[in-house]
């Protein structure tokens, strides 16, 4: 019986080394700016080359005066915007990897400074503690994710949740609807990042890579007929840009590749990974 339990703990940990060994693989293969495996004997078709729909940046939360009176952890500043960034798919594809190479960096900058919690501070949204979401600014950290954005939950567009409760109680305006539900949440890998800035740092404004990036092991489907996964969260006062570069996966299982601009090869440049607050 111990054997037996042994030998099946082995070949799950074995199956595991294997599938993380494979796609760091893959992964170094294309932040180095070359086709992945996948992808070399893979014709697109014309539904891959319009699989990315939009990327949508939402106004998650503006803080109010009742947010600055809060002392509970570091204080939210009045007027602080989070911002919640999706990668929005056809139905039927997968986001597979969120990155920078040498010739398409990726960077999330503001022209102030990113909001973190100083005690509780998430890097990831896989990270975000659950039982603390209803006290002070935990809910409205600073983070990078593959849908989660807590832990057990995948977060949504506030105009699709149709919930009845919200786990999310302290801040009025997102007392009735959290952007939370509950999921099923991928493997999570980050890979050459540098997290610093969404960790206890009170003066960064800048996140960028030009060698890695995080990724989701197998893929990640949003929760929704939308298809729509969320991929960060950023807090400030300040103005926001970004410029991302995204590896989806097809139905049929080749992968397609979306930079900000500046295509090479089969990559295909869409507009929208580039964002300037005006």
């Amino acid at each position: 019986m111990i054997l037996t339990e042994s030998l099946g703990k082995f070949k799950r940990n074995w199956n595991q080394f294997i599938l993380t060994f494979v796609f760091v693989h893959l992964f170094l293969i294309l932040i180095g700016n070359q086709p992945l495996f996948a992808q070399q004997n893979y014709n697109l078709l014309q539904s891959d080359s319009t699989s990315l729909e939009k990327v949508i940046v939402e106004k998650y939360y503006v803080s109010d005066s009742d947010d600055y009176r809060d002392t509970t952890y570091n204080t939210l500043p009045n007027g602080a915007v989070t911002y919640r960034i999706f990668i929005d798919m056809k139905p039927g594809y997968m986001l597979q990897v969120v990155y920078g190479n040498q010739k398409h960096e990726l960077f999330i900058k503001t022209s102030t400074t990113f909001f973190n919690n100083l005690v509780d501070f998430a890097e990831t949204g896989f990270n975000v503690n659950t039982k603390y979401l209803h006290i002070g600014s935990n809910a409205l950290d600073s983070w990078i994710t593959m849908g989660a954005a807590s832990r057990g939950y995948t977060g949504i567009p506030l105009n699709e949740d149709d919930s009845v409760f919200s786990l999310i109680n302290n801040h009025k305006a997102l007392s009735k609807v959290d952007g939370l539900t509950k999921g099923v949440l991928p493997k999570f890998q980050v890979f050459n990042l540098d997290l610093k800035p969404f960790r206890d740092d009170t003066t960064a404004n800048v996140f960028s890579t030009n060698n890695g990036g995080w990724a989701a092991m197998g893929g990640v489907s949003g929760p929704t007929p939308e298809n729509r996964v969320l991929i960060a969260q950023i807090t400030t006062t300040g103005k926001l840009s970004f410029r991302l570069n995204v590896q989806l996966g097809t139905p049929t299982g080749g992968t397609v590749q979306f930079v900000a601009s500046d295509p090479e090869a089969k990559e295909i440049a869409f507009k929208g990974l580039a964002y300037n607050e005006n």
